[in-house]
């Protein structure tokens, strides 16, 4: 065999022994620690704003990325998970940005100022029509 038959007979199984150490990797590297991951701070009516505006900016910026939201409790529930679920108040009148928790979400009350950290999923919309913003694994931080 010569020379560089060896050469690229190594270098692709070389090539494919990182791809597999990289798989992995990736494969049992487990899911996000959001209660103790640093997240991109921000208000949420900023955070709608920004997706009401431009939501390719947004999705860029924000989708699936660890984010602090800050805001005004306005409405607390739970959902079929038996989650707790709580939407901060935004500039628009029927929108809001929709946390749902995986921690207990203690002794929050409607009207609270709360920081809550958690992974964005972006905008729920229907048929086109801008609805909330979603926030999954959530932890109020403040």
């Amino acid at each position: 065999m010569s020379p560089t038959k060896r050469i690229i007979i190594f270098s692709a199984l070389g090539l494919l022994a990182i791809g597999a150490g990289v798989a992995y990797y990736l494969y049992n590297k487990g899911p996000v620690d959001v209660k103790n991951a640093s997240g991109i701070k921000v208000v949420a009516t900023e955070l709608y704003q920004t997706f009401s505006q431009d939501s390719l900016l947004a999705k860029n910026k924000y989708t699936n990325k660890i984010v602090e939201v800050s805001g005004t409790v306005t409405k607390i529930s739970k959902n079929q998970d038996n989650n707790e679920v709580i939407l901060l108040k935004t500039n628009e009148l029927d929108a809001f940005i929709n946390c749902t928790m995986e921690g207990p979400a203690g002794n929050i009350r409607v009207s609270d100022n709360v920081i809550i950290k958690g992974i964005c999923n972006g905008i729920l919309s229907d048929f086109g029509i801008l609805g909330d913003i979603s926030l999954a694994r959530c932890y109020v931080t403040k």
